[in-house]
Formats: C-alpha cells, sequence, structure tokens
C-alpha cells in the first residue's frame, strides 16, 4: 500500500494514494458563503470547480497557519482538494503494519503507523468527509 505522508499542527498524517490524483501548491480560492466551517472555499483546477478543505478543521484540531501544498483527492464522484502543511513523503508501507483503530473512535482515523522515529495518523478521507456532511 503506498501513502502520502504531510504534517499539520506538528503532527503526521497520511492517505492512501489510490484516490489521490496530484499534488499543487497555492491556488487561488474562491470564499463560499454559509458553507461549513471546514470548508475554505473553491478552486478552479483546469476548468473544474473544486471543493477546498481545511483538514484541522475538518478533524477538530488547532487550525495551522501555514499550508505549503494542497492534495486533490477523488471522493467518490466528485474531487476535493486538501489543505496541508507540508507534505514530506510517499512510501510504501505493509497493510499489516498498520495499527487500526476502533471503528467507534476514529474521527476519520482509521489506524496509525510507526515509520522511523515518527507516529503516522492513516486517515480516510471518503469517510471523514461523509461523517462532517450529515
Amino acid at each position: 500500500m503506498q501513502i502520502i505522508i504531510f504534517t499539520l499542527s506538528d503532527q503526521y498524517y497520511a492517505i492512501s494514494t489510490k484516490n489521490v490524483e496530484e499534488i499543487s501548491k497555492n491556488i487561488n480560492i474562491t470564499k463560499v458563503p454559509n458553507a461549513p466551517k471546514w470548508v475554505e472555499g473553491l478552486v478552479n483546477l483546469r476548468g473544474n470547480v473544486v471543493t477546498l478543505i481545511n483538514l484541522s478543521k475538518l478533524l477538530q484540531q488547532e487550525e495551522s497557519l501555514c499550508y505549503n501544498n494542497i492534495i486533490i483527492v477523488q471522493n467518490q464522484e466528485e474531487k476535493v482538494a486538501i489543505l496541508v502543511e507540508d507534505v514530506i513523503e510517499v512510501v510504501n508501507i505493509e497493510e499489516e503494519d498498520i495499527q487500526m483503530v476502533l471503528e467507534e473512535n476514529t474521527d476519520g482515523i482509521v489506524g496509525i503507523v510507526r515509520l522511523k522515529d515518527r507516529i503516522i495518523n492513516i486517515i480516510d478521507i471518503n469517510m471523514l468527509i461523509s461523517k462532517n456532511e450529515g
């Protein structure tokens, strides 16, 4: 399994690369009135309008001050863009190395994995978004 490791508020997170389309730098944001607090706005990605999500707010943690990367993910039938601080690396891990989290305690975090000196939270972005939409 291949994952993208990134940071938010001095913590390490990862998502599977199977739904990731690209990683981008700064994109102009159009604010959307009355959107959920975790929606930063909309971005124009080569003619496609994509929702920009603030992952710190979606995870209900202290908001980061500096976002350097945007990860474009296919979420069911639509693309979403996710604000992250820094993309660290893309690595291959074995699924059996992931310590799964109990389903009722997830908040979008499905497991953790230890790589080198880091503990990395594995996120299911589709589950996290669908949980917060309702």
